[in-house]
């Protein structure tokens, strides 16, 4: 019975994890397909200027609270399935990622290529590692499924503010 349970939980966490990966790619590169013609930032966090003059505080903290959380559930993927990977090479491989998605979004225009965004998916790396490592202190595969299932839950609300913002905050 231990088995079955087992075996159930591992096809949980890898779905969730294909449904995560998914939502990711629709969330930063297949955002609304707006093409953009100032599509590079370099300027370190010259958003958090923008958005105070603009007194747009609300979407400022969505702006870096959602770079962040986009890429907890990376590193506690990479983690999970990868647990030879140093910390260090799993932040790594997650600001890669990060590249990669912001020079699609330069390569396309479908978005705006933003050193800012590279810097706080990096700390959502961090965050999600030390998840990981707080997770398999408590030894518990059932908080693993929990944390996948919170990650995967978060990620929906994202998605479903990206693209339906006036419905959030109805």
């Amino acid at each position: 019975m231990e088995n079955k349970k087992n075996k159930l939980y591992q096809i949980l966490i890898f779905l969730c994890s294909i449904l995560y990966l998914a939502l990711l790619i629709k969330i930063i590169i297949l955002k609304n397909g707006a093409i953009y013609h100032n599509n590079i930032n370099l300027q370190l966090f010259s958003f958090l200027r923008e958005y105070q003059h603009l007194g747009l505080t609300f979407n400022l903290i969505v702006n870096v609270l959602g770079n962040i959380v986009l890429f907890i559930p990376l590193s506690i993927i990479l983690k999970y399935y990868f647990s030879f990977l140093s910390n260090g090479h799993i932040i790594f491989i997650g600001t890669c990622t990060s590249l990669s998605f912001e020079l699609i979004q330069l390569a396309t225009r479908w978005g705006i290529f933003d050193i800012n965004d590279i810097i706080l998916n990096a700390i959502g790396c961090i965050i999600g590692i030390l998840i990981y490592i707080v997770i398999k202190k408590l030894k518990s595969s059932n908080l693993v499924t929990t944390l996948f299932l919170s990650s995967f839950t978060t990620m929906s609300i994202l998605s479903v503010y990206t693209y339906y913002p006036r419905f959030i905050m109805m």
